[in-house]
């Protein structure tokens, strides 16, 4: 069954349920209050009574008359006007021929409305003196007063249904009345329940057609849903995340892209000086030999850079964490491009004035790559002769090392960018001889990995400026 099948009947059913829960209640409320009602107004019309009563308590100076004597309390009874009864009662038989077995005695059976069968005296205490009373019997009671003292009760007894003809006649046109208004509000839940389905089926069809778009990598697709529900939010989350694989999309296409490129010029290198020595136009001297290696160590440093970006991505590169002398891992790295250095007239600085026992928790042999990656592009990209300067510092609970390197500098605007895979500067830090552009989005990620933070800002010395901050090991 379709789900907005489900939703309607559901809807449907619930609206069935409540009026039909709400449409007994009140009918039965309506049975209840309207017989209280009767009775109450039944009760009401006994004043004739009461006033026969006050007299009689007066003339006798008690109830005694009445006590185990059923003709003087009939008699008494008989004197009631028959309009002070209620709706539909019988009216008791006053024409009792003068030689009845018992004179001024009702003949019997009486009637179910017949007052006889319903008054009951009471005295002051509610103990029982005349009247038809039984065990379990319900009253409305009604005070007999005489000098503001109360010194009996007449009492009314209750009919527990309706069984005049009157009073079934109204609970029949109210039982049709609730019928006919069960049966408009049900079909104005019908409606209401379609209109309600509708509304909230509309946007899940527009995410259905969304999802069905995005599994043919369409990112473009936008789903519109004019509502500020949780569906609506769902709406801009789906959007939001359409514009974000589109982005991931764009950035996939061109690194893929960009790797081909950055592949084939050094394949296309090497592929060259092959060909060439298999034409016999260049001869396989040492120095040619030497350029071919290279070459191909060039190659294969591309190719282990994508490879630990990857790993990176993938939340695959493993780490092996263990306290070490990061001023040590430095100084190692160090020596490895002094000679390089030298040649190609650099001066490098050394600020060890604080505590050189620093320790981190890292991997030595990632940050040593983070810090190959960094004195690579000082190599590459400060003028000879250049400077670079190396200090560090602690701060809180974190180190912090600083790189600053002489001119060429970055721009400003190309600051943030430079972290960024395959970015290069377009201006004089971007030669032939520039690398990759892999080397400082390895940096961020590997330093990223340490819980630690990579910047770059302005040298003072009119080069590039990296700060690196790693948490302290304690």
């Amino acid at each position: 069954m379709k789900f907005k099948y489900k939703i309607f009947i559901t809807l449907l059913t619930t609206s069935g349920l409540s009026l039909l829960l709400m449409a007994s209640v009140l009918q039965i409320n309506v049975r209840k209050n309207f017989i209280q009602y009767v009775n109450g107004a039944e009760m009401g019309k006994q004043t004739k009574m009461l006033e026969l009563l006050k007299k009689s308590y007066q003339q006798h100076s008690g109830w005694d008359a009445y006590q185990d004597n059923e003709q003087a309390w009939h008699r008494l009874l008989s004197q009631s006007r028959p309009d002070e009864m209620g709706p539909g009662d019988t009216p008791p038989p006053f024409d009792t021929p003068p030689n009845h077995p018992i004179s001024g005695m009702p003949p019997q059976p009486l009637g179910p409305f017949s007052l006889h069968r319903r008054l009951c005296l009471f005295d002051a205490d509610k103990q029982y003196v005349a009247g038809m009373y039984e065990e379990g019997d319900l009253f409305n009671f009604e005070p007999i007063s005489l000098d503001g003292a109360t010194v009996g009760w007449l009492g009314f007894k209750n009919r527990p249904e309706m069984i005049k003809p009157i009073e079934l006649k109204f609970l029949a046109a109210q039982t049709q009345s609730f019928y006919i208004i069960g049966l408009g509000v049900l079909g104005l839940a019908l409606i209401i329940s379609y209109i309600v389905t509708r509304q909230l089926l509309s946007p899940i069809q527009e995410l259905a057609r969304g999802t069905r778009a995005m599994r043919k990598f369409d990112f473009n697709t936008k789903i519109r849903v004019n509502s500020r529900d949780e569906l609506g939010g769902l709406a801009d989350d789906f959007n939001q995340m359409a514009q974000t694989l589109k982005q991931y999309e764009t950035l996939r296409k061109n690194w893929i892209s960009d790797i081909s490129h950055e592949l084939r010029t050094p394949v296309a290198v090497v592929l060259s000086k092959i060909e060439a020595l298999q034409d016999g136009i260049r001869l396989m001297t040492p120095e040619f030999l030497n350029s071919l290696h290279t070459d191909v160590l060039g190659l294969k440093k591309l190719v282990n850079d994508l490879h630990l970006i990857s790993l990176a991505d993938s939340d695959n590169l493993a780490l092996f964490l263990k306290p070490i002398r990061l001023l040590d891992t430095l100084d190692l790295t160090l020596e490895t491009f002094l000679i390089q250095m030298e040649k190609q007239n650099i001066e490098i600085q050394r600020d060890w004035t604080g505590d050189t026992n620093i320790e981190v928790k890292g991997d030595a042999v990632l940050l040593k790559r983070v810090f190959s990656n960094l004195l690579e592009n000082t190599l590459k990209y400060t003028d000879s002769p250049g400077r670079l300067c190396i200090s560090h510092g602690v701060k809180k609970d974190r180190v912090v090392l600083i790189f600053e390197d002489s001119a060429p500098g970055v721009p400003n605007d190309s600051l943030v960018s430079i972290f960024r895979r395959l970015y290069r500067v377009e201006q004089s830090r971007n030669r032939s001889l520039g690398g990759s552009g892999l080397g400082l989005s390895i940096c961020k990620q590997v330093i990223g990995l340490h819980q630690g933070s990579i910047d770059a800002h302005p040298s003072p010395l009119g080069g590039l400026k990296i700060v690196i901050e790693l948490p302290l090991h304690v």
